[in-house]
Formats: C-alpha cells, structure tokens, sequence
C-alpha cells in the first residue's frame, strides 16, 4: 500500500495543475509537479492507501485503455513521485 505523504496537494494554476508542497512539507520540496490528466486521476488515487494494480484497474475503466499500457503509466508516474519522496509505503 503507498499513497501521497500528507502536506502534498494539487492546485490550478493558470490552465495546469501542479503538485505542490504545503506547509512544513515545503521545507523538504521546493517545485512543482505538472499533472495531465492521466497523472492528476492517478494522483487522486494516491490520495488513500492503494497499490499500482488498483490504480491500473481503475485506469483502464476511466479512459478505456489496455491493463499492461496503464500499468506502465502508473508505474512511470509512481517513480517519478519517488524520485521526489512525495510517496510514502
């Protein structure tokens, strides 16, 4: 189970939205995460505890794509959040 560390939240700027850190949190990250679409829905997602798998599944429903296609979207953007410590398992 993972799901985004609280003190992270999305916000629109202008016509994008951006992951951001609040708070204390911005102490540890200074930037912005620019979200499409497919990366905002996953981000909610990560909002409560969940897998990759529940995520993918999810994925697949909401924009009609193929298992294996969502699974490496999902996993992309699940490393890029690690890269950055916004994840916490």
């Amino acid at each position: 189970m993972m799901k985004i560390k609280s003190g992270f939240m999305t916000r629109k700027i202008g016509d994008k939205i951006v992951g951001i850190a609040v708070g204390e949190r911005s102490n540890e990250f200074n930037g912005m995460i620019n979200l499409n679409d497919t990366g905002l829905f996953i981000w909610k997602c990560l909002e409560k505890d969940t897998t990759a798998e529940e995520i993918a599944n999810q994925l697949t429903k909401e924009y009609d794509i193929d298992l294996d296609v969502a699974s490496k979207s999902v996993n992309t953007f699940i490393d890029e959040l690690k890269k950055h410590n916004l994840i916490e398992e």
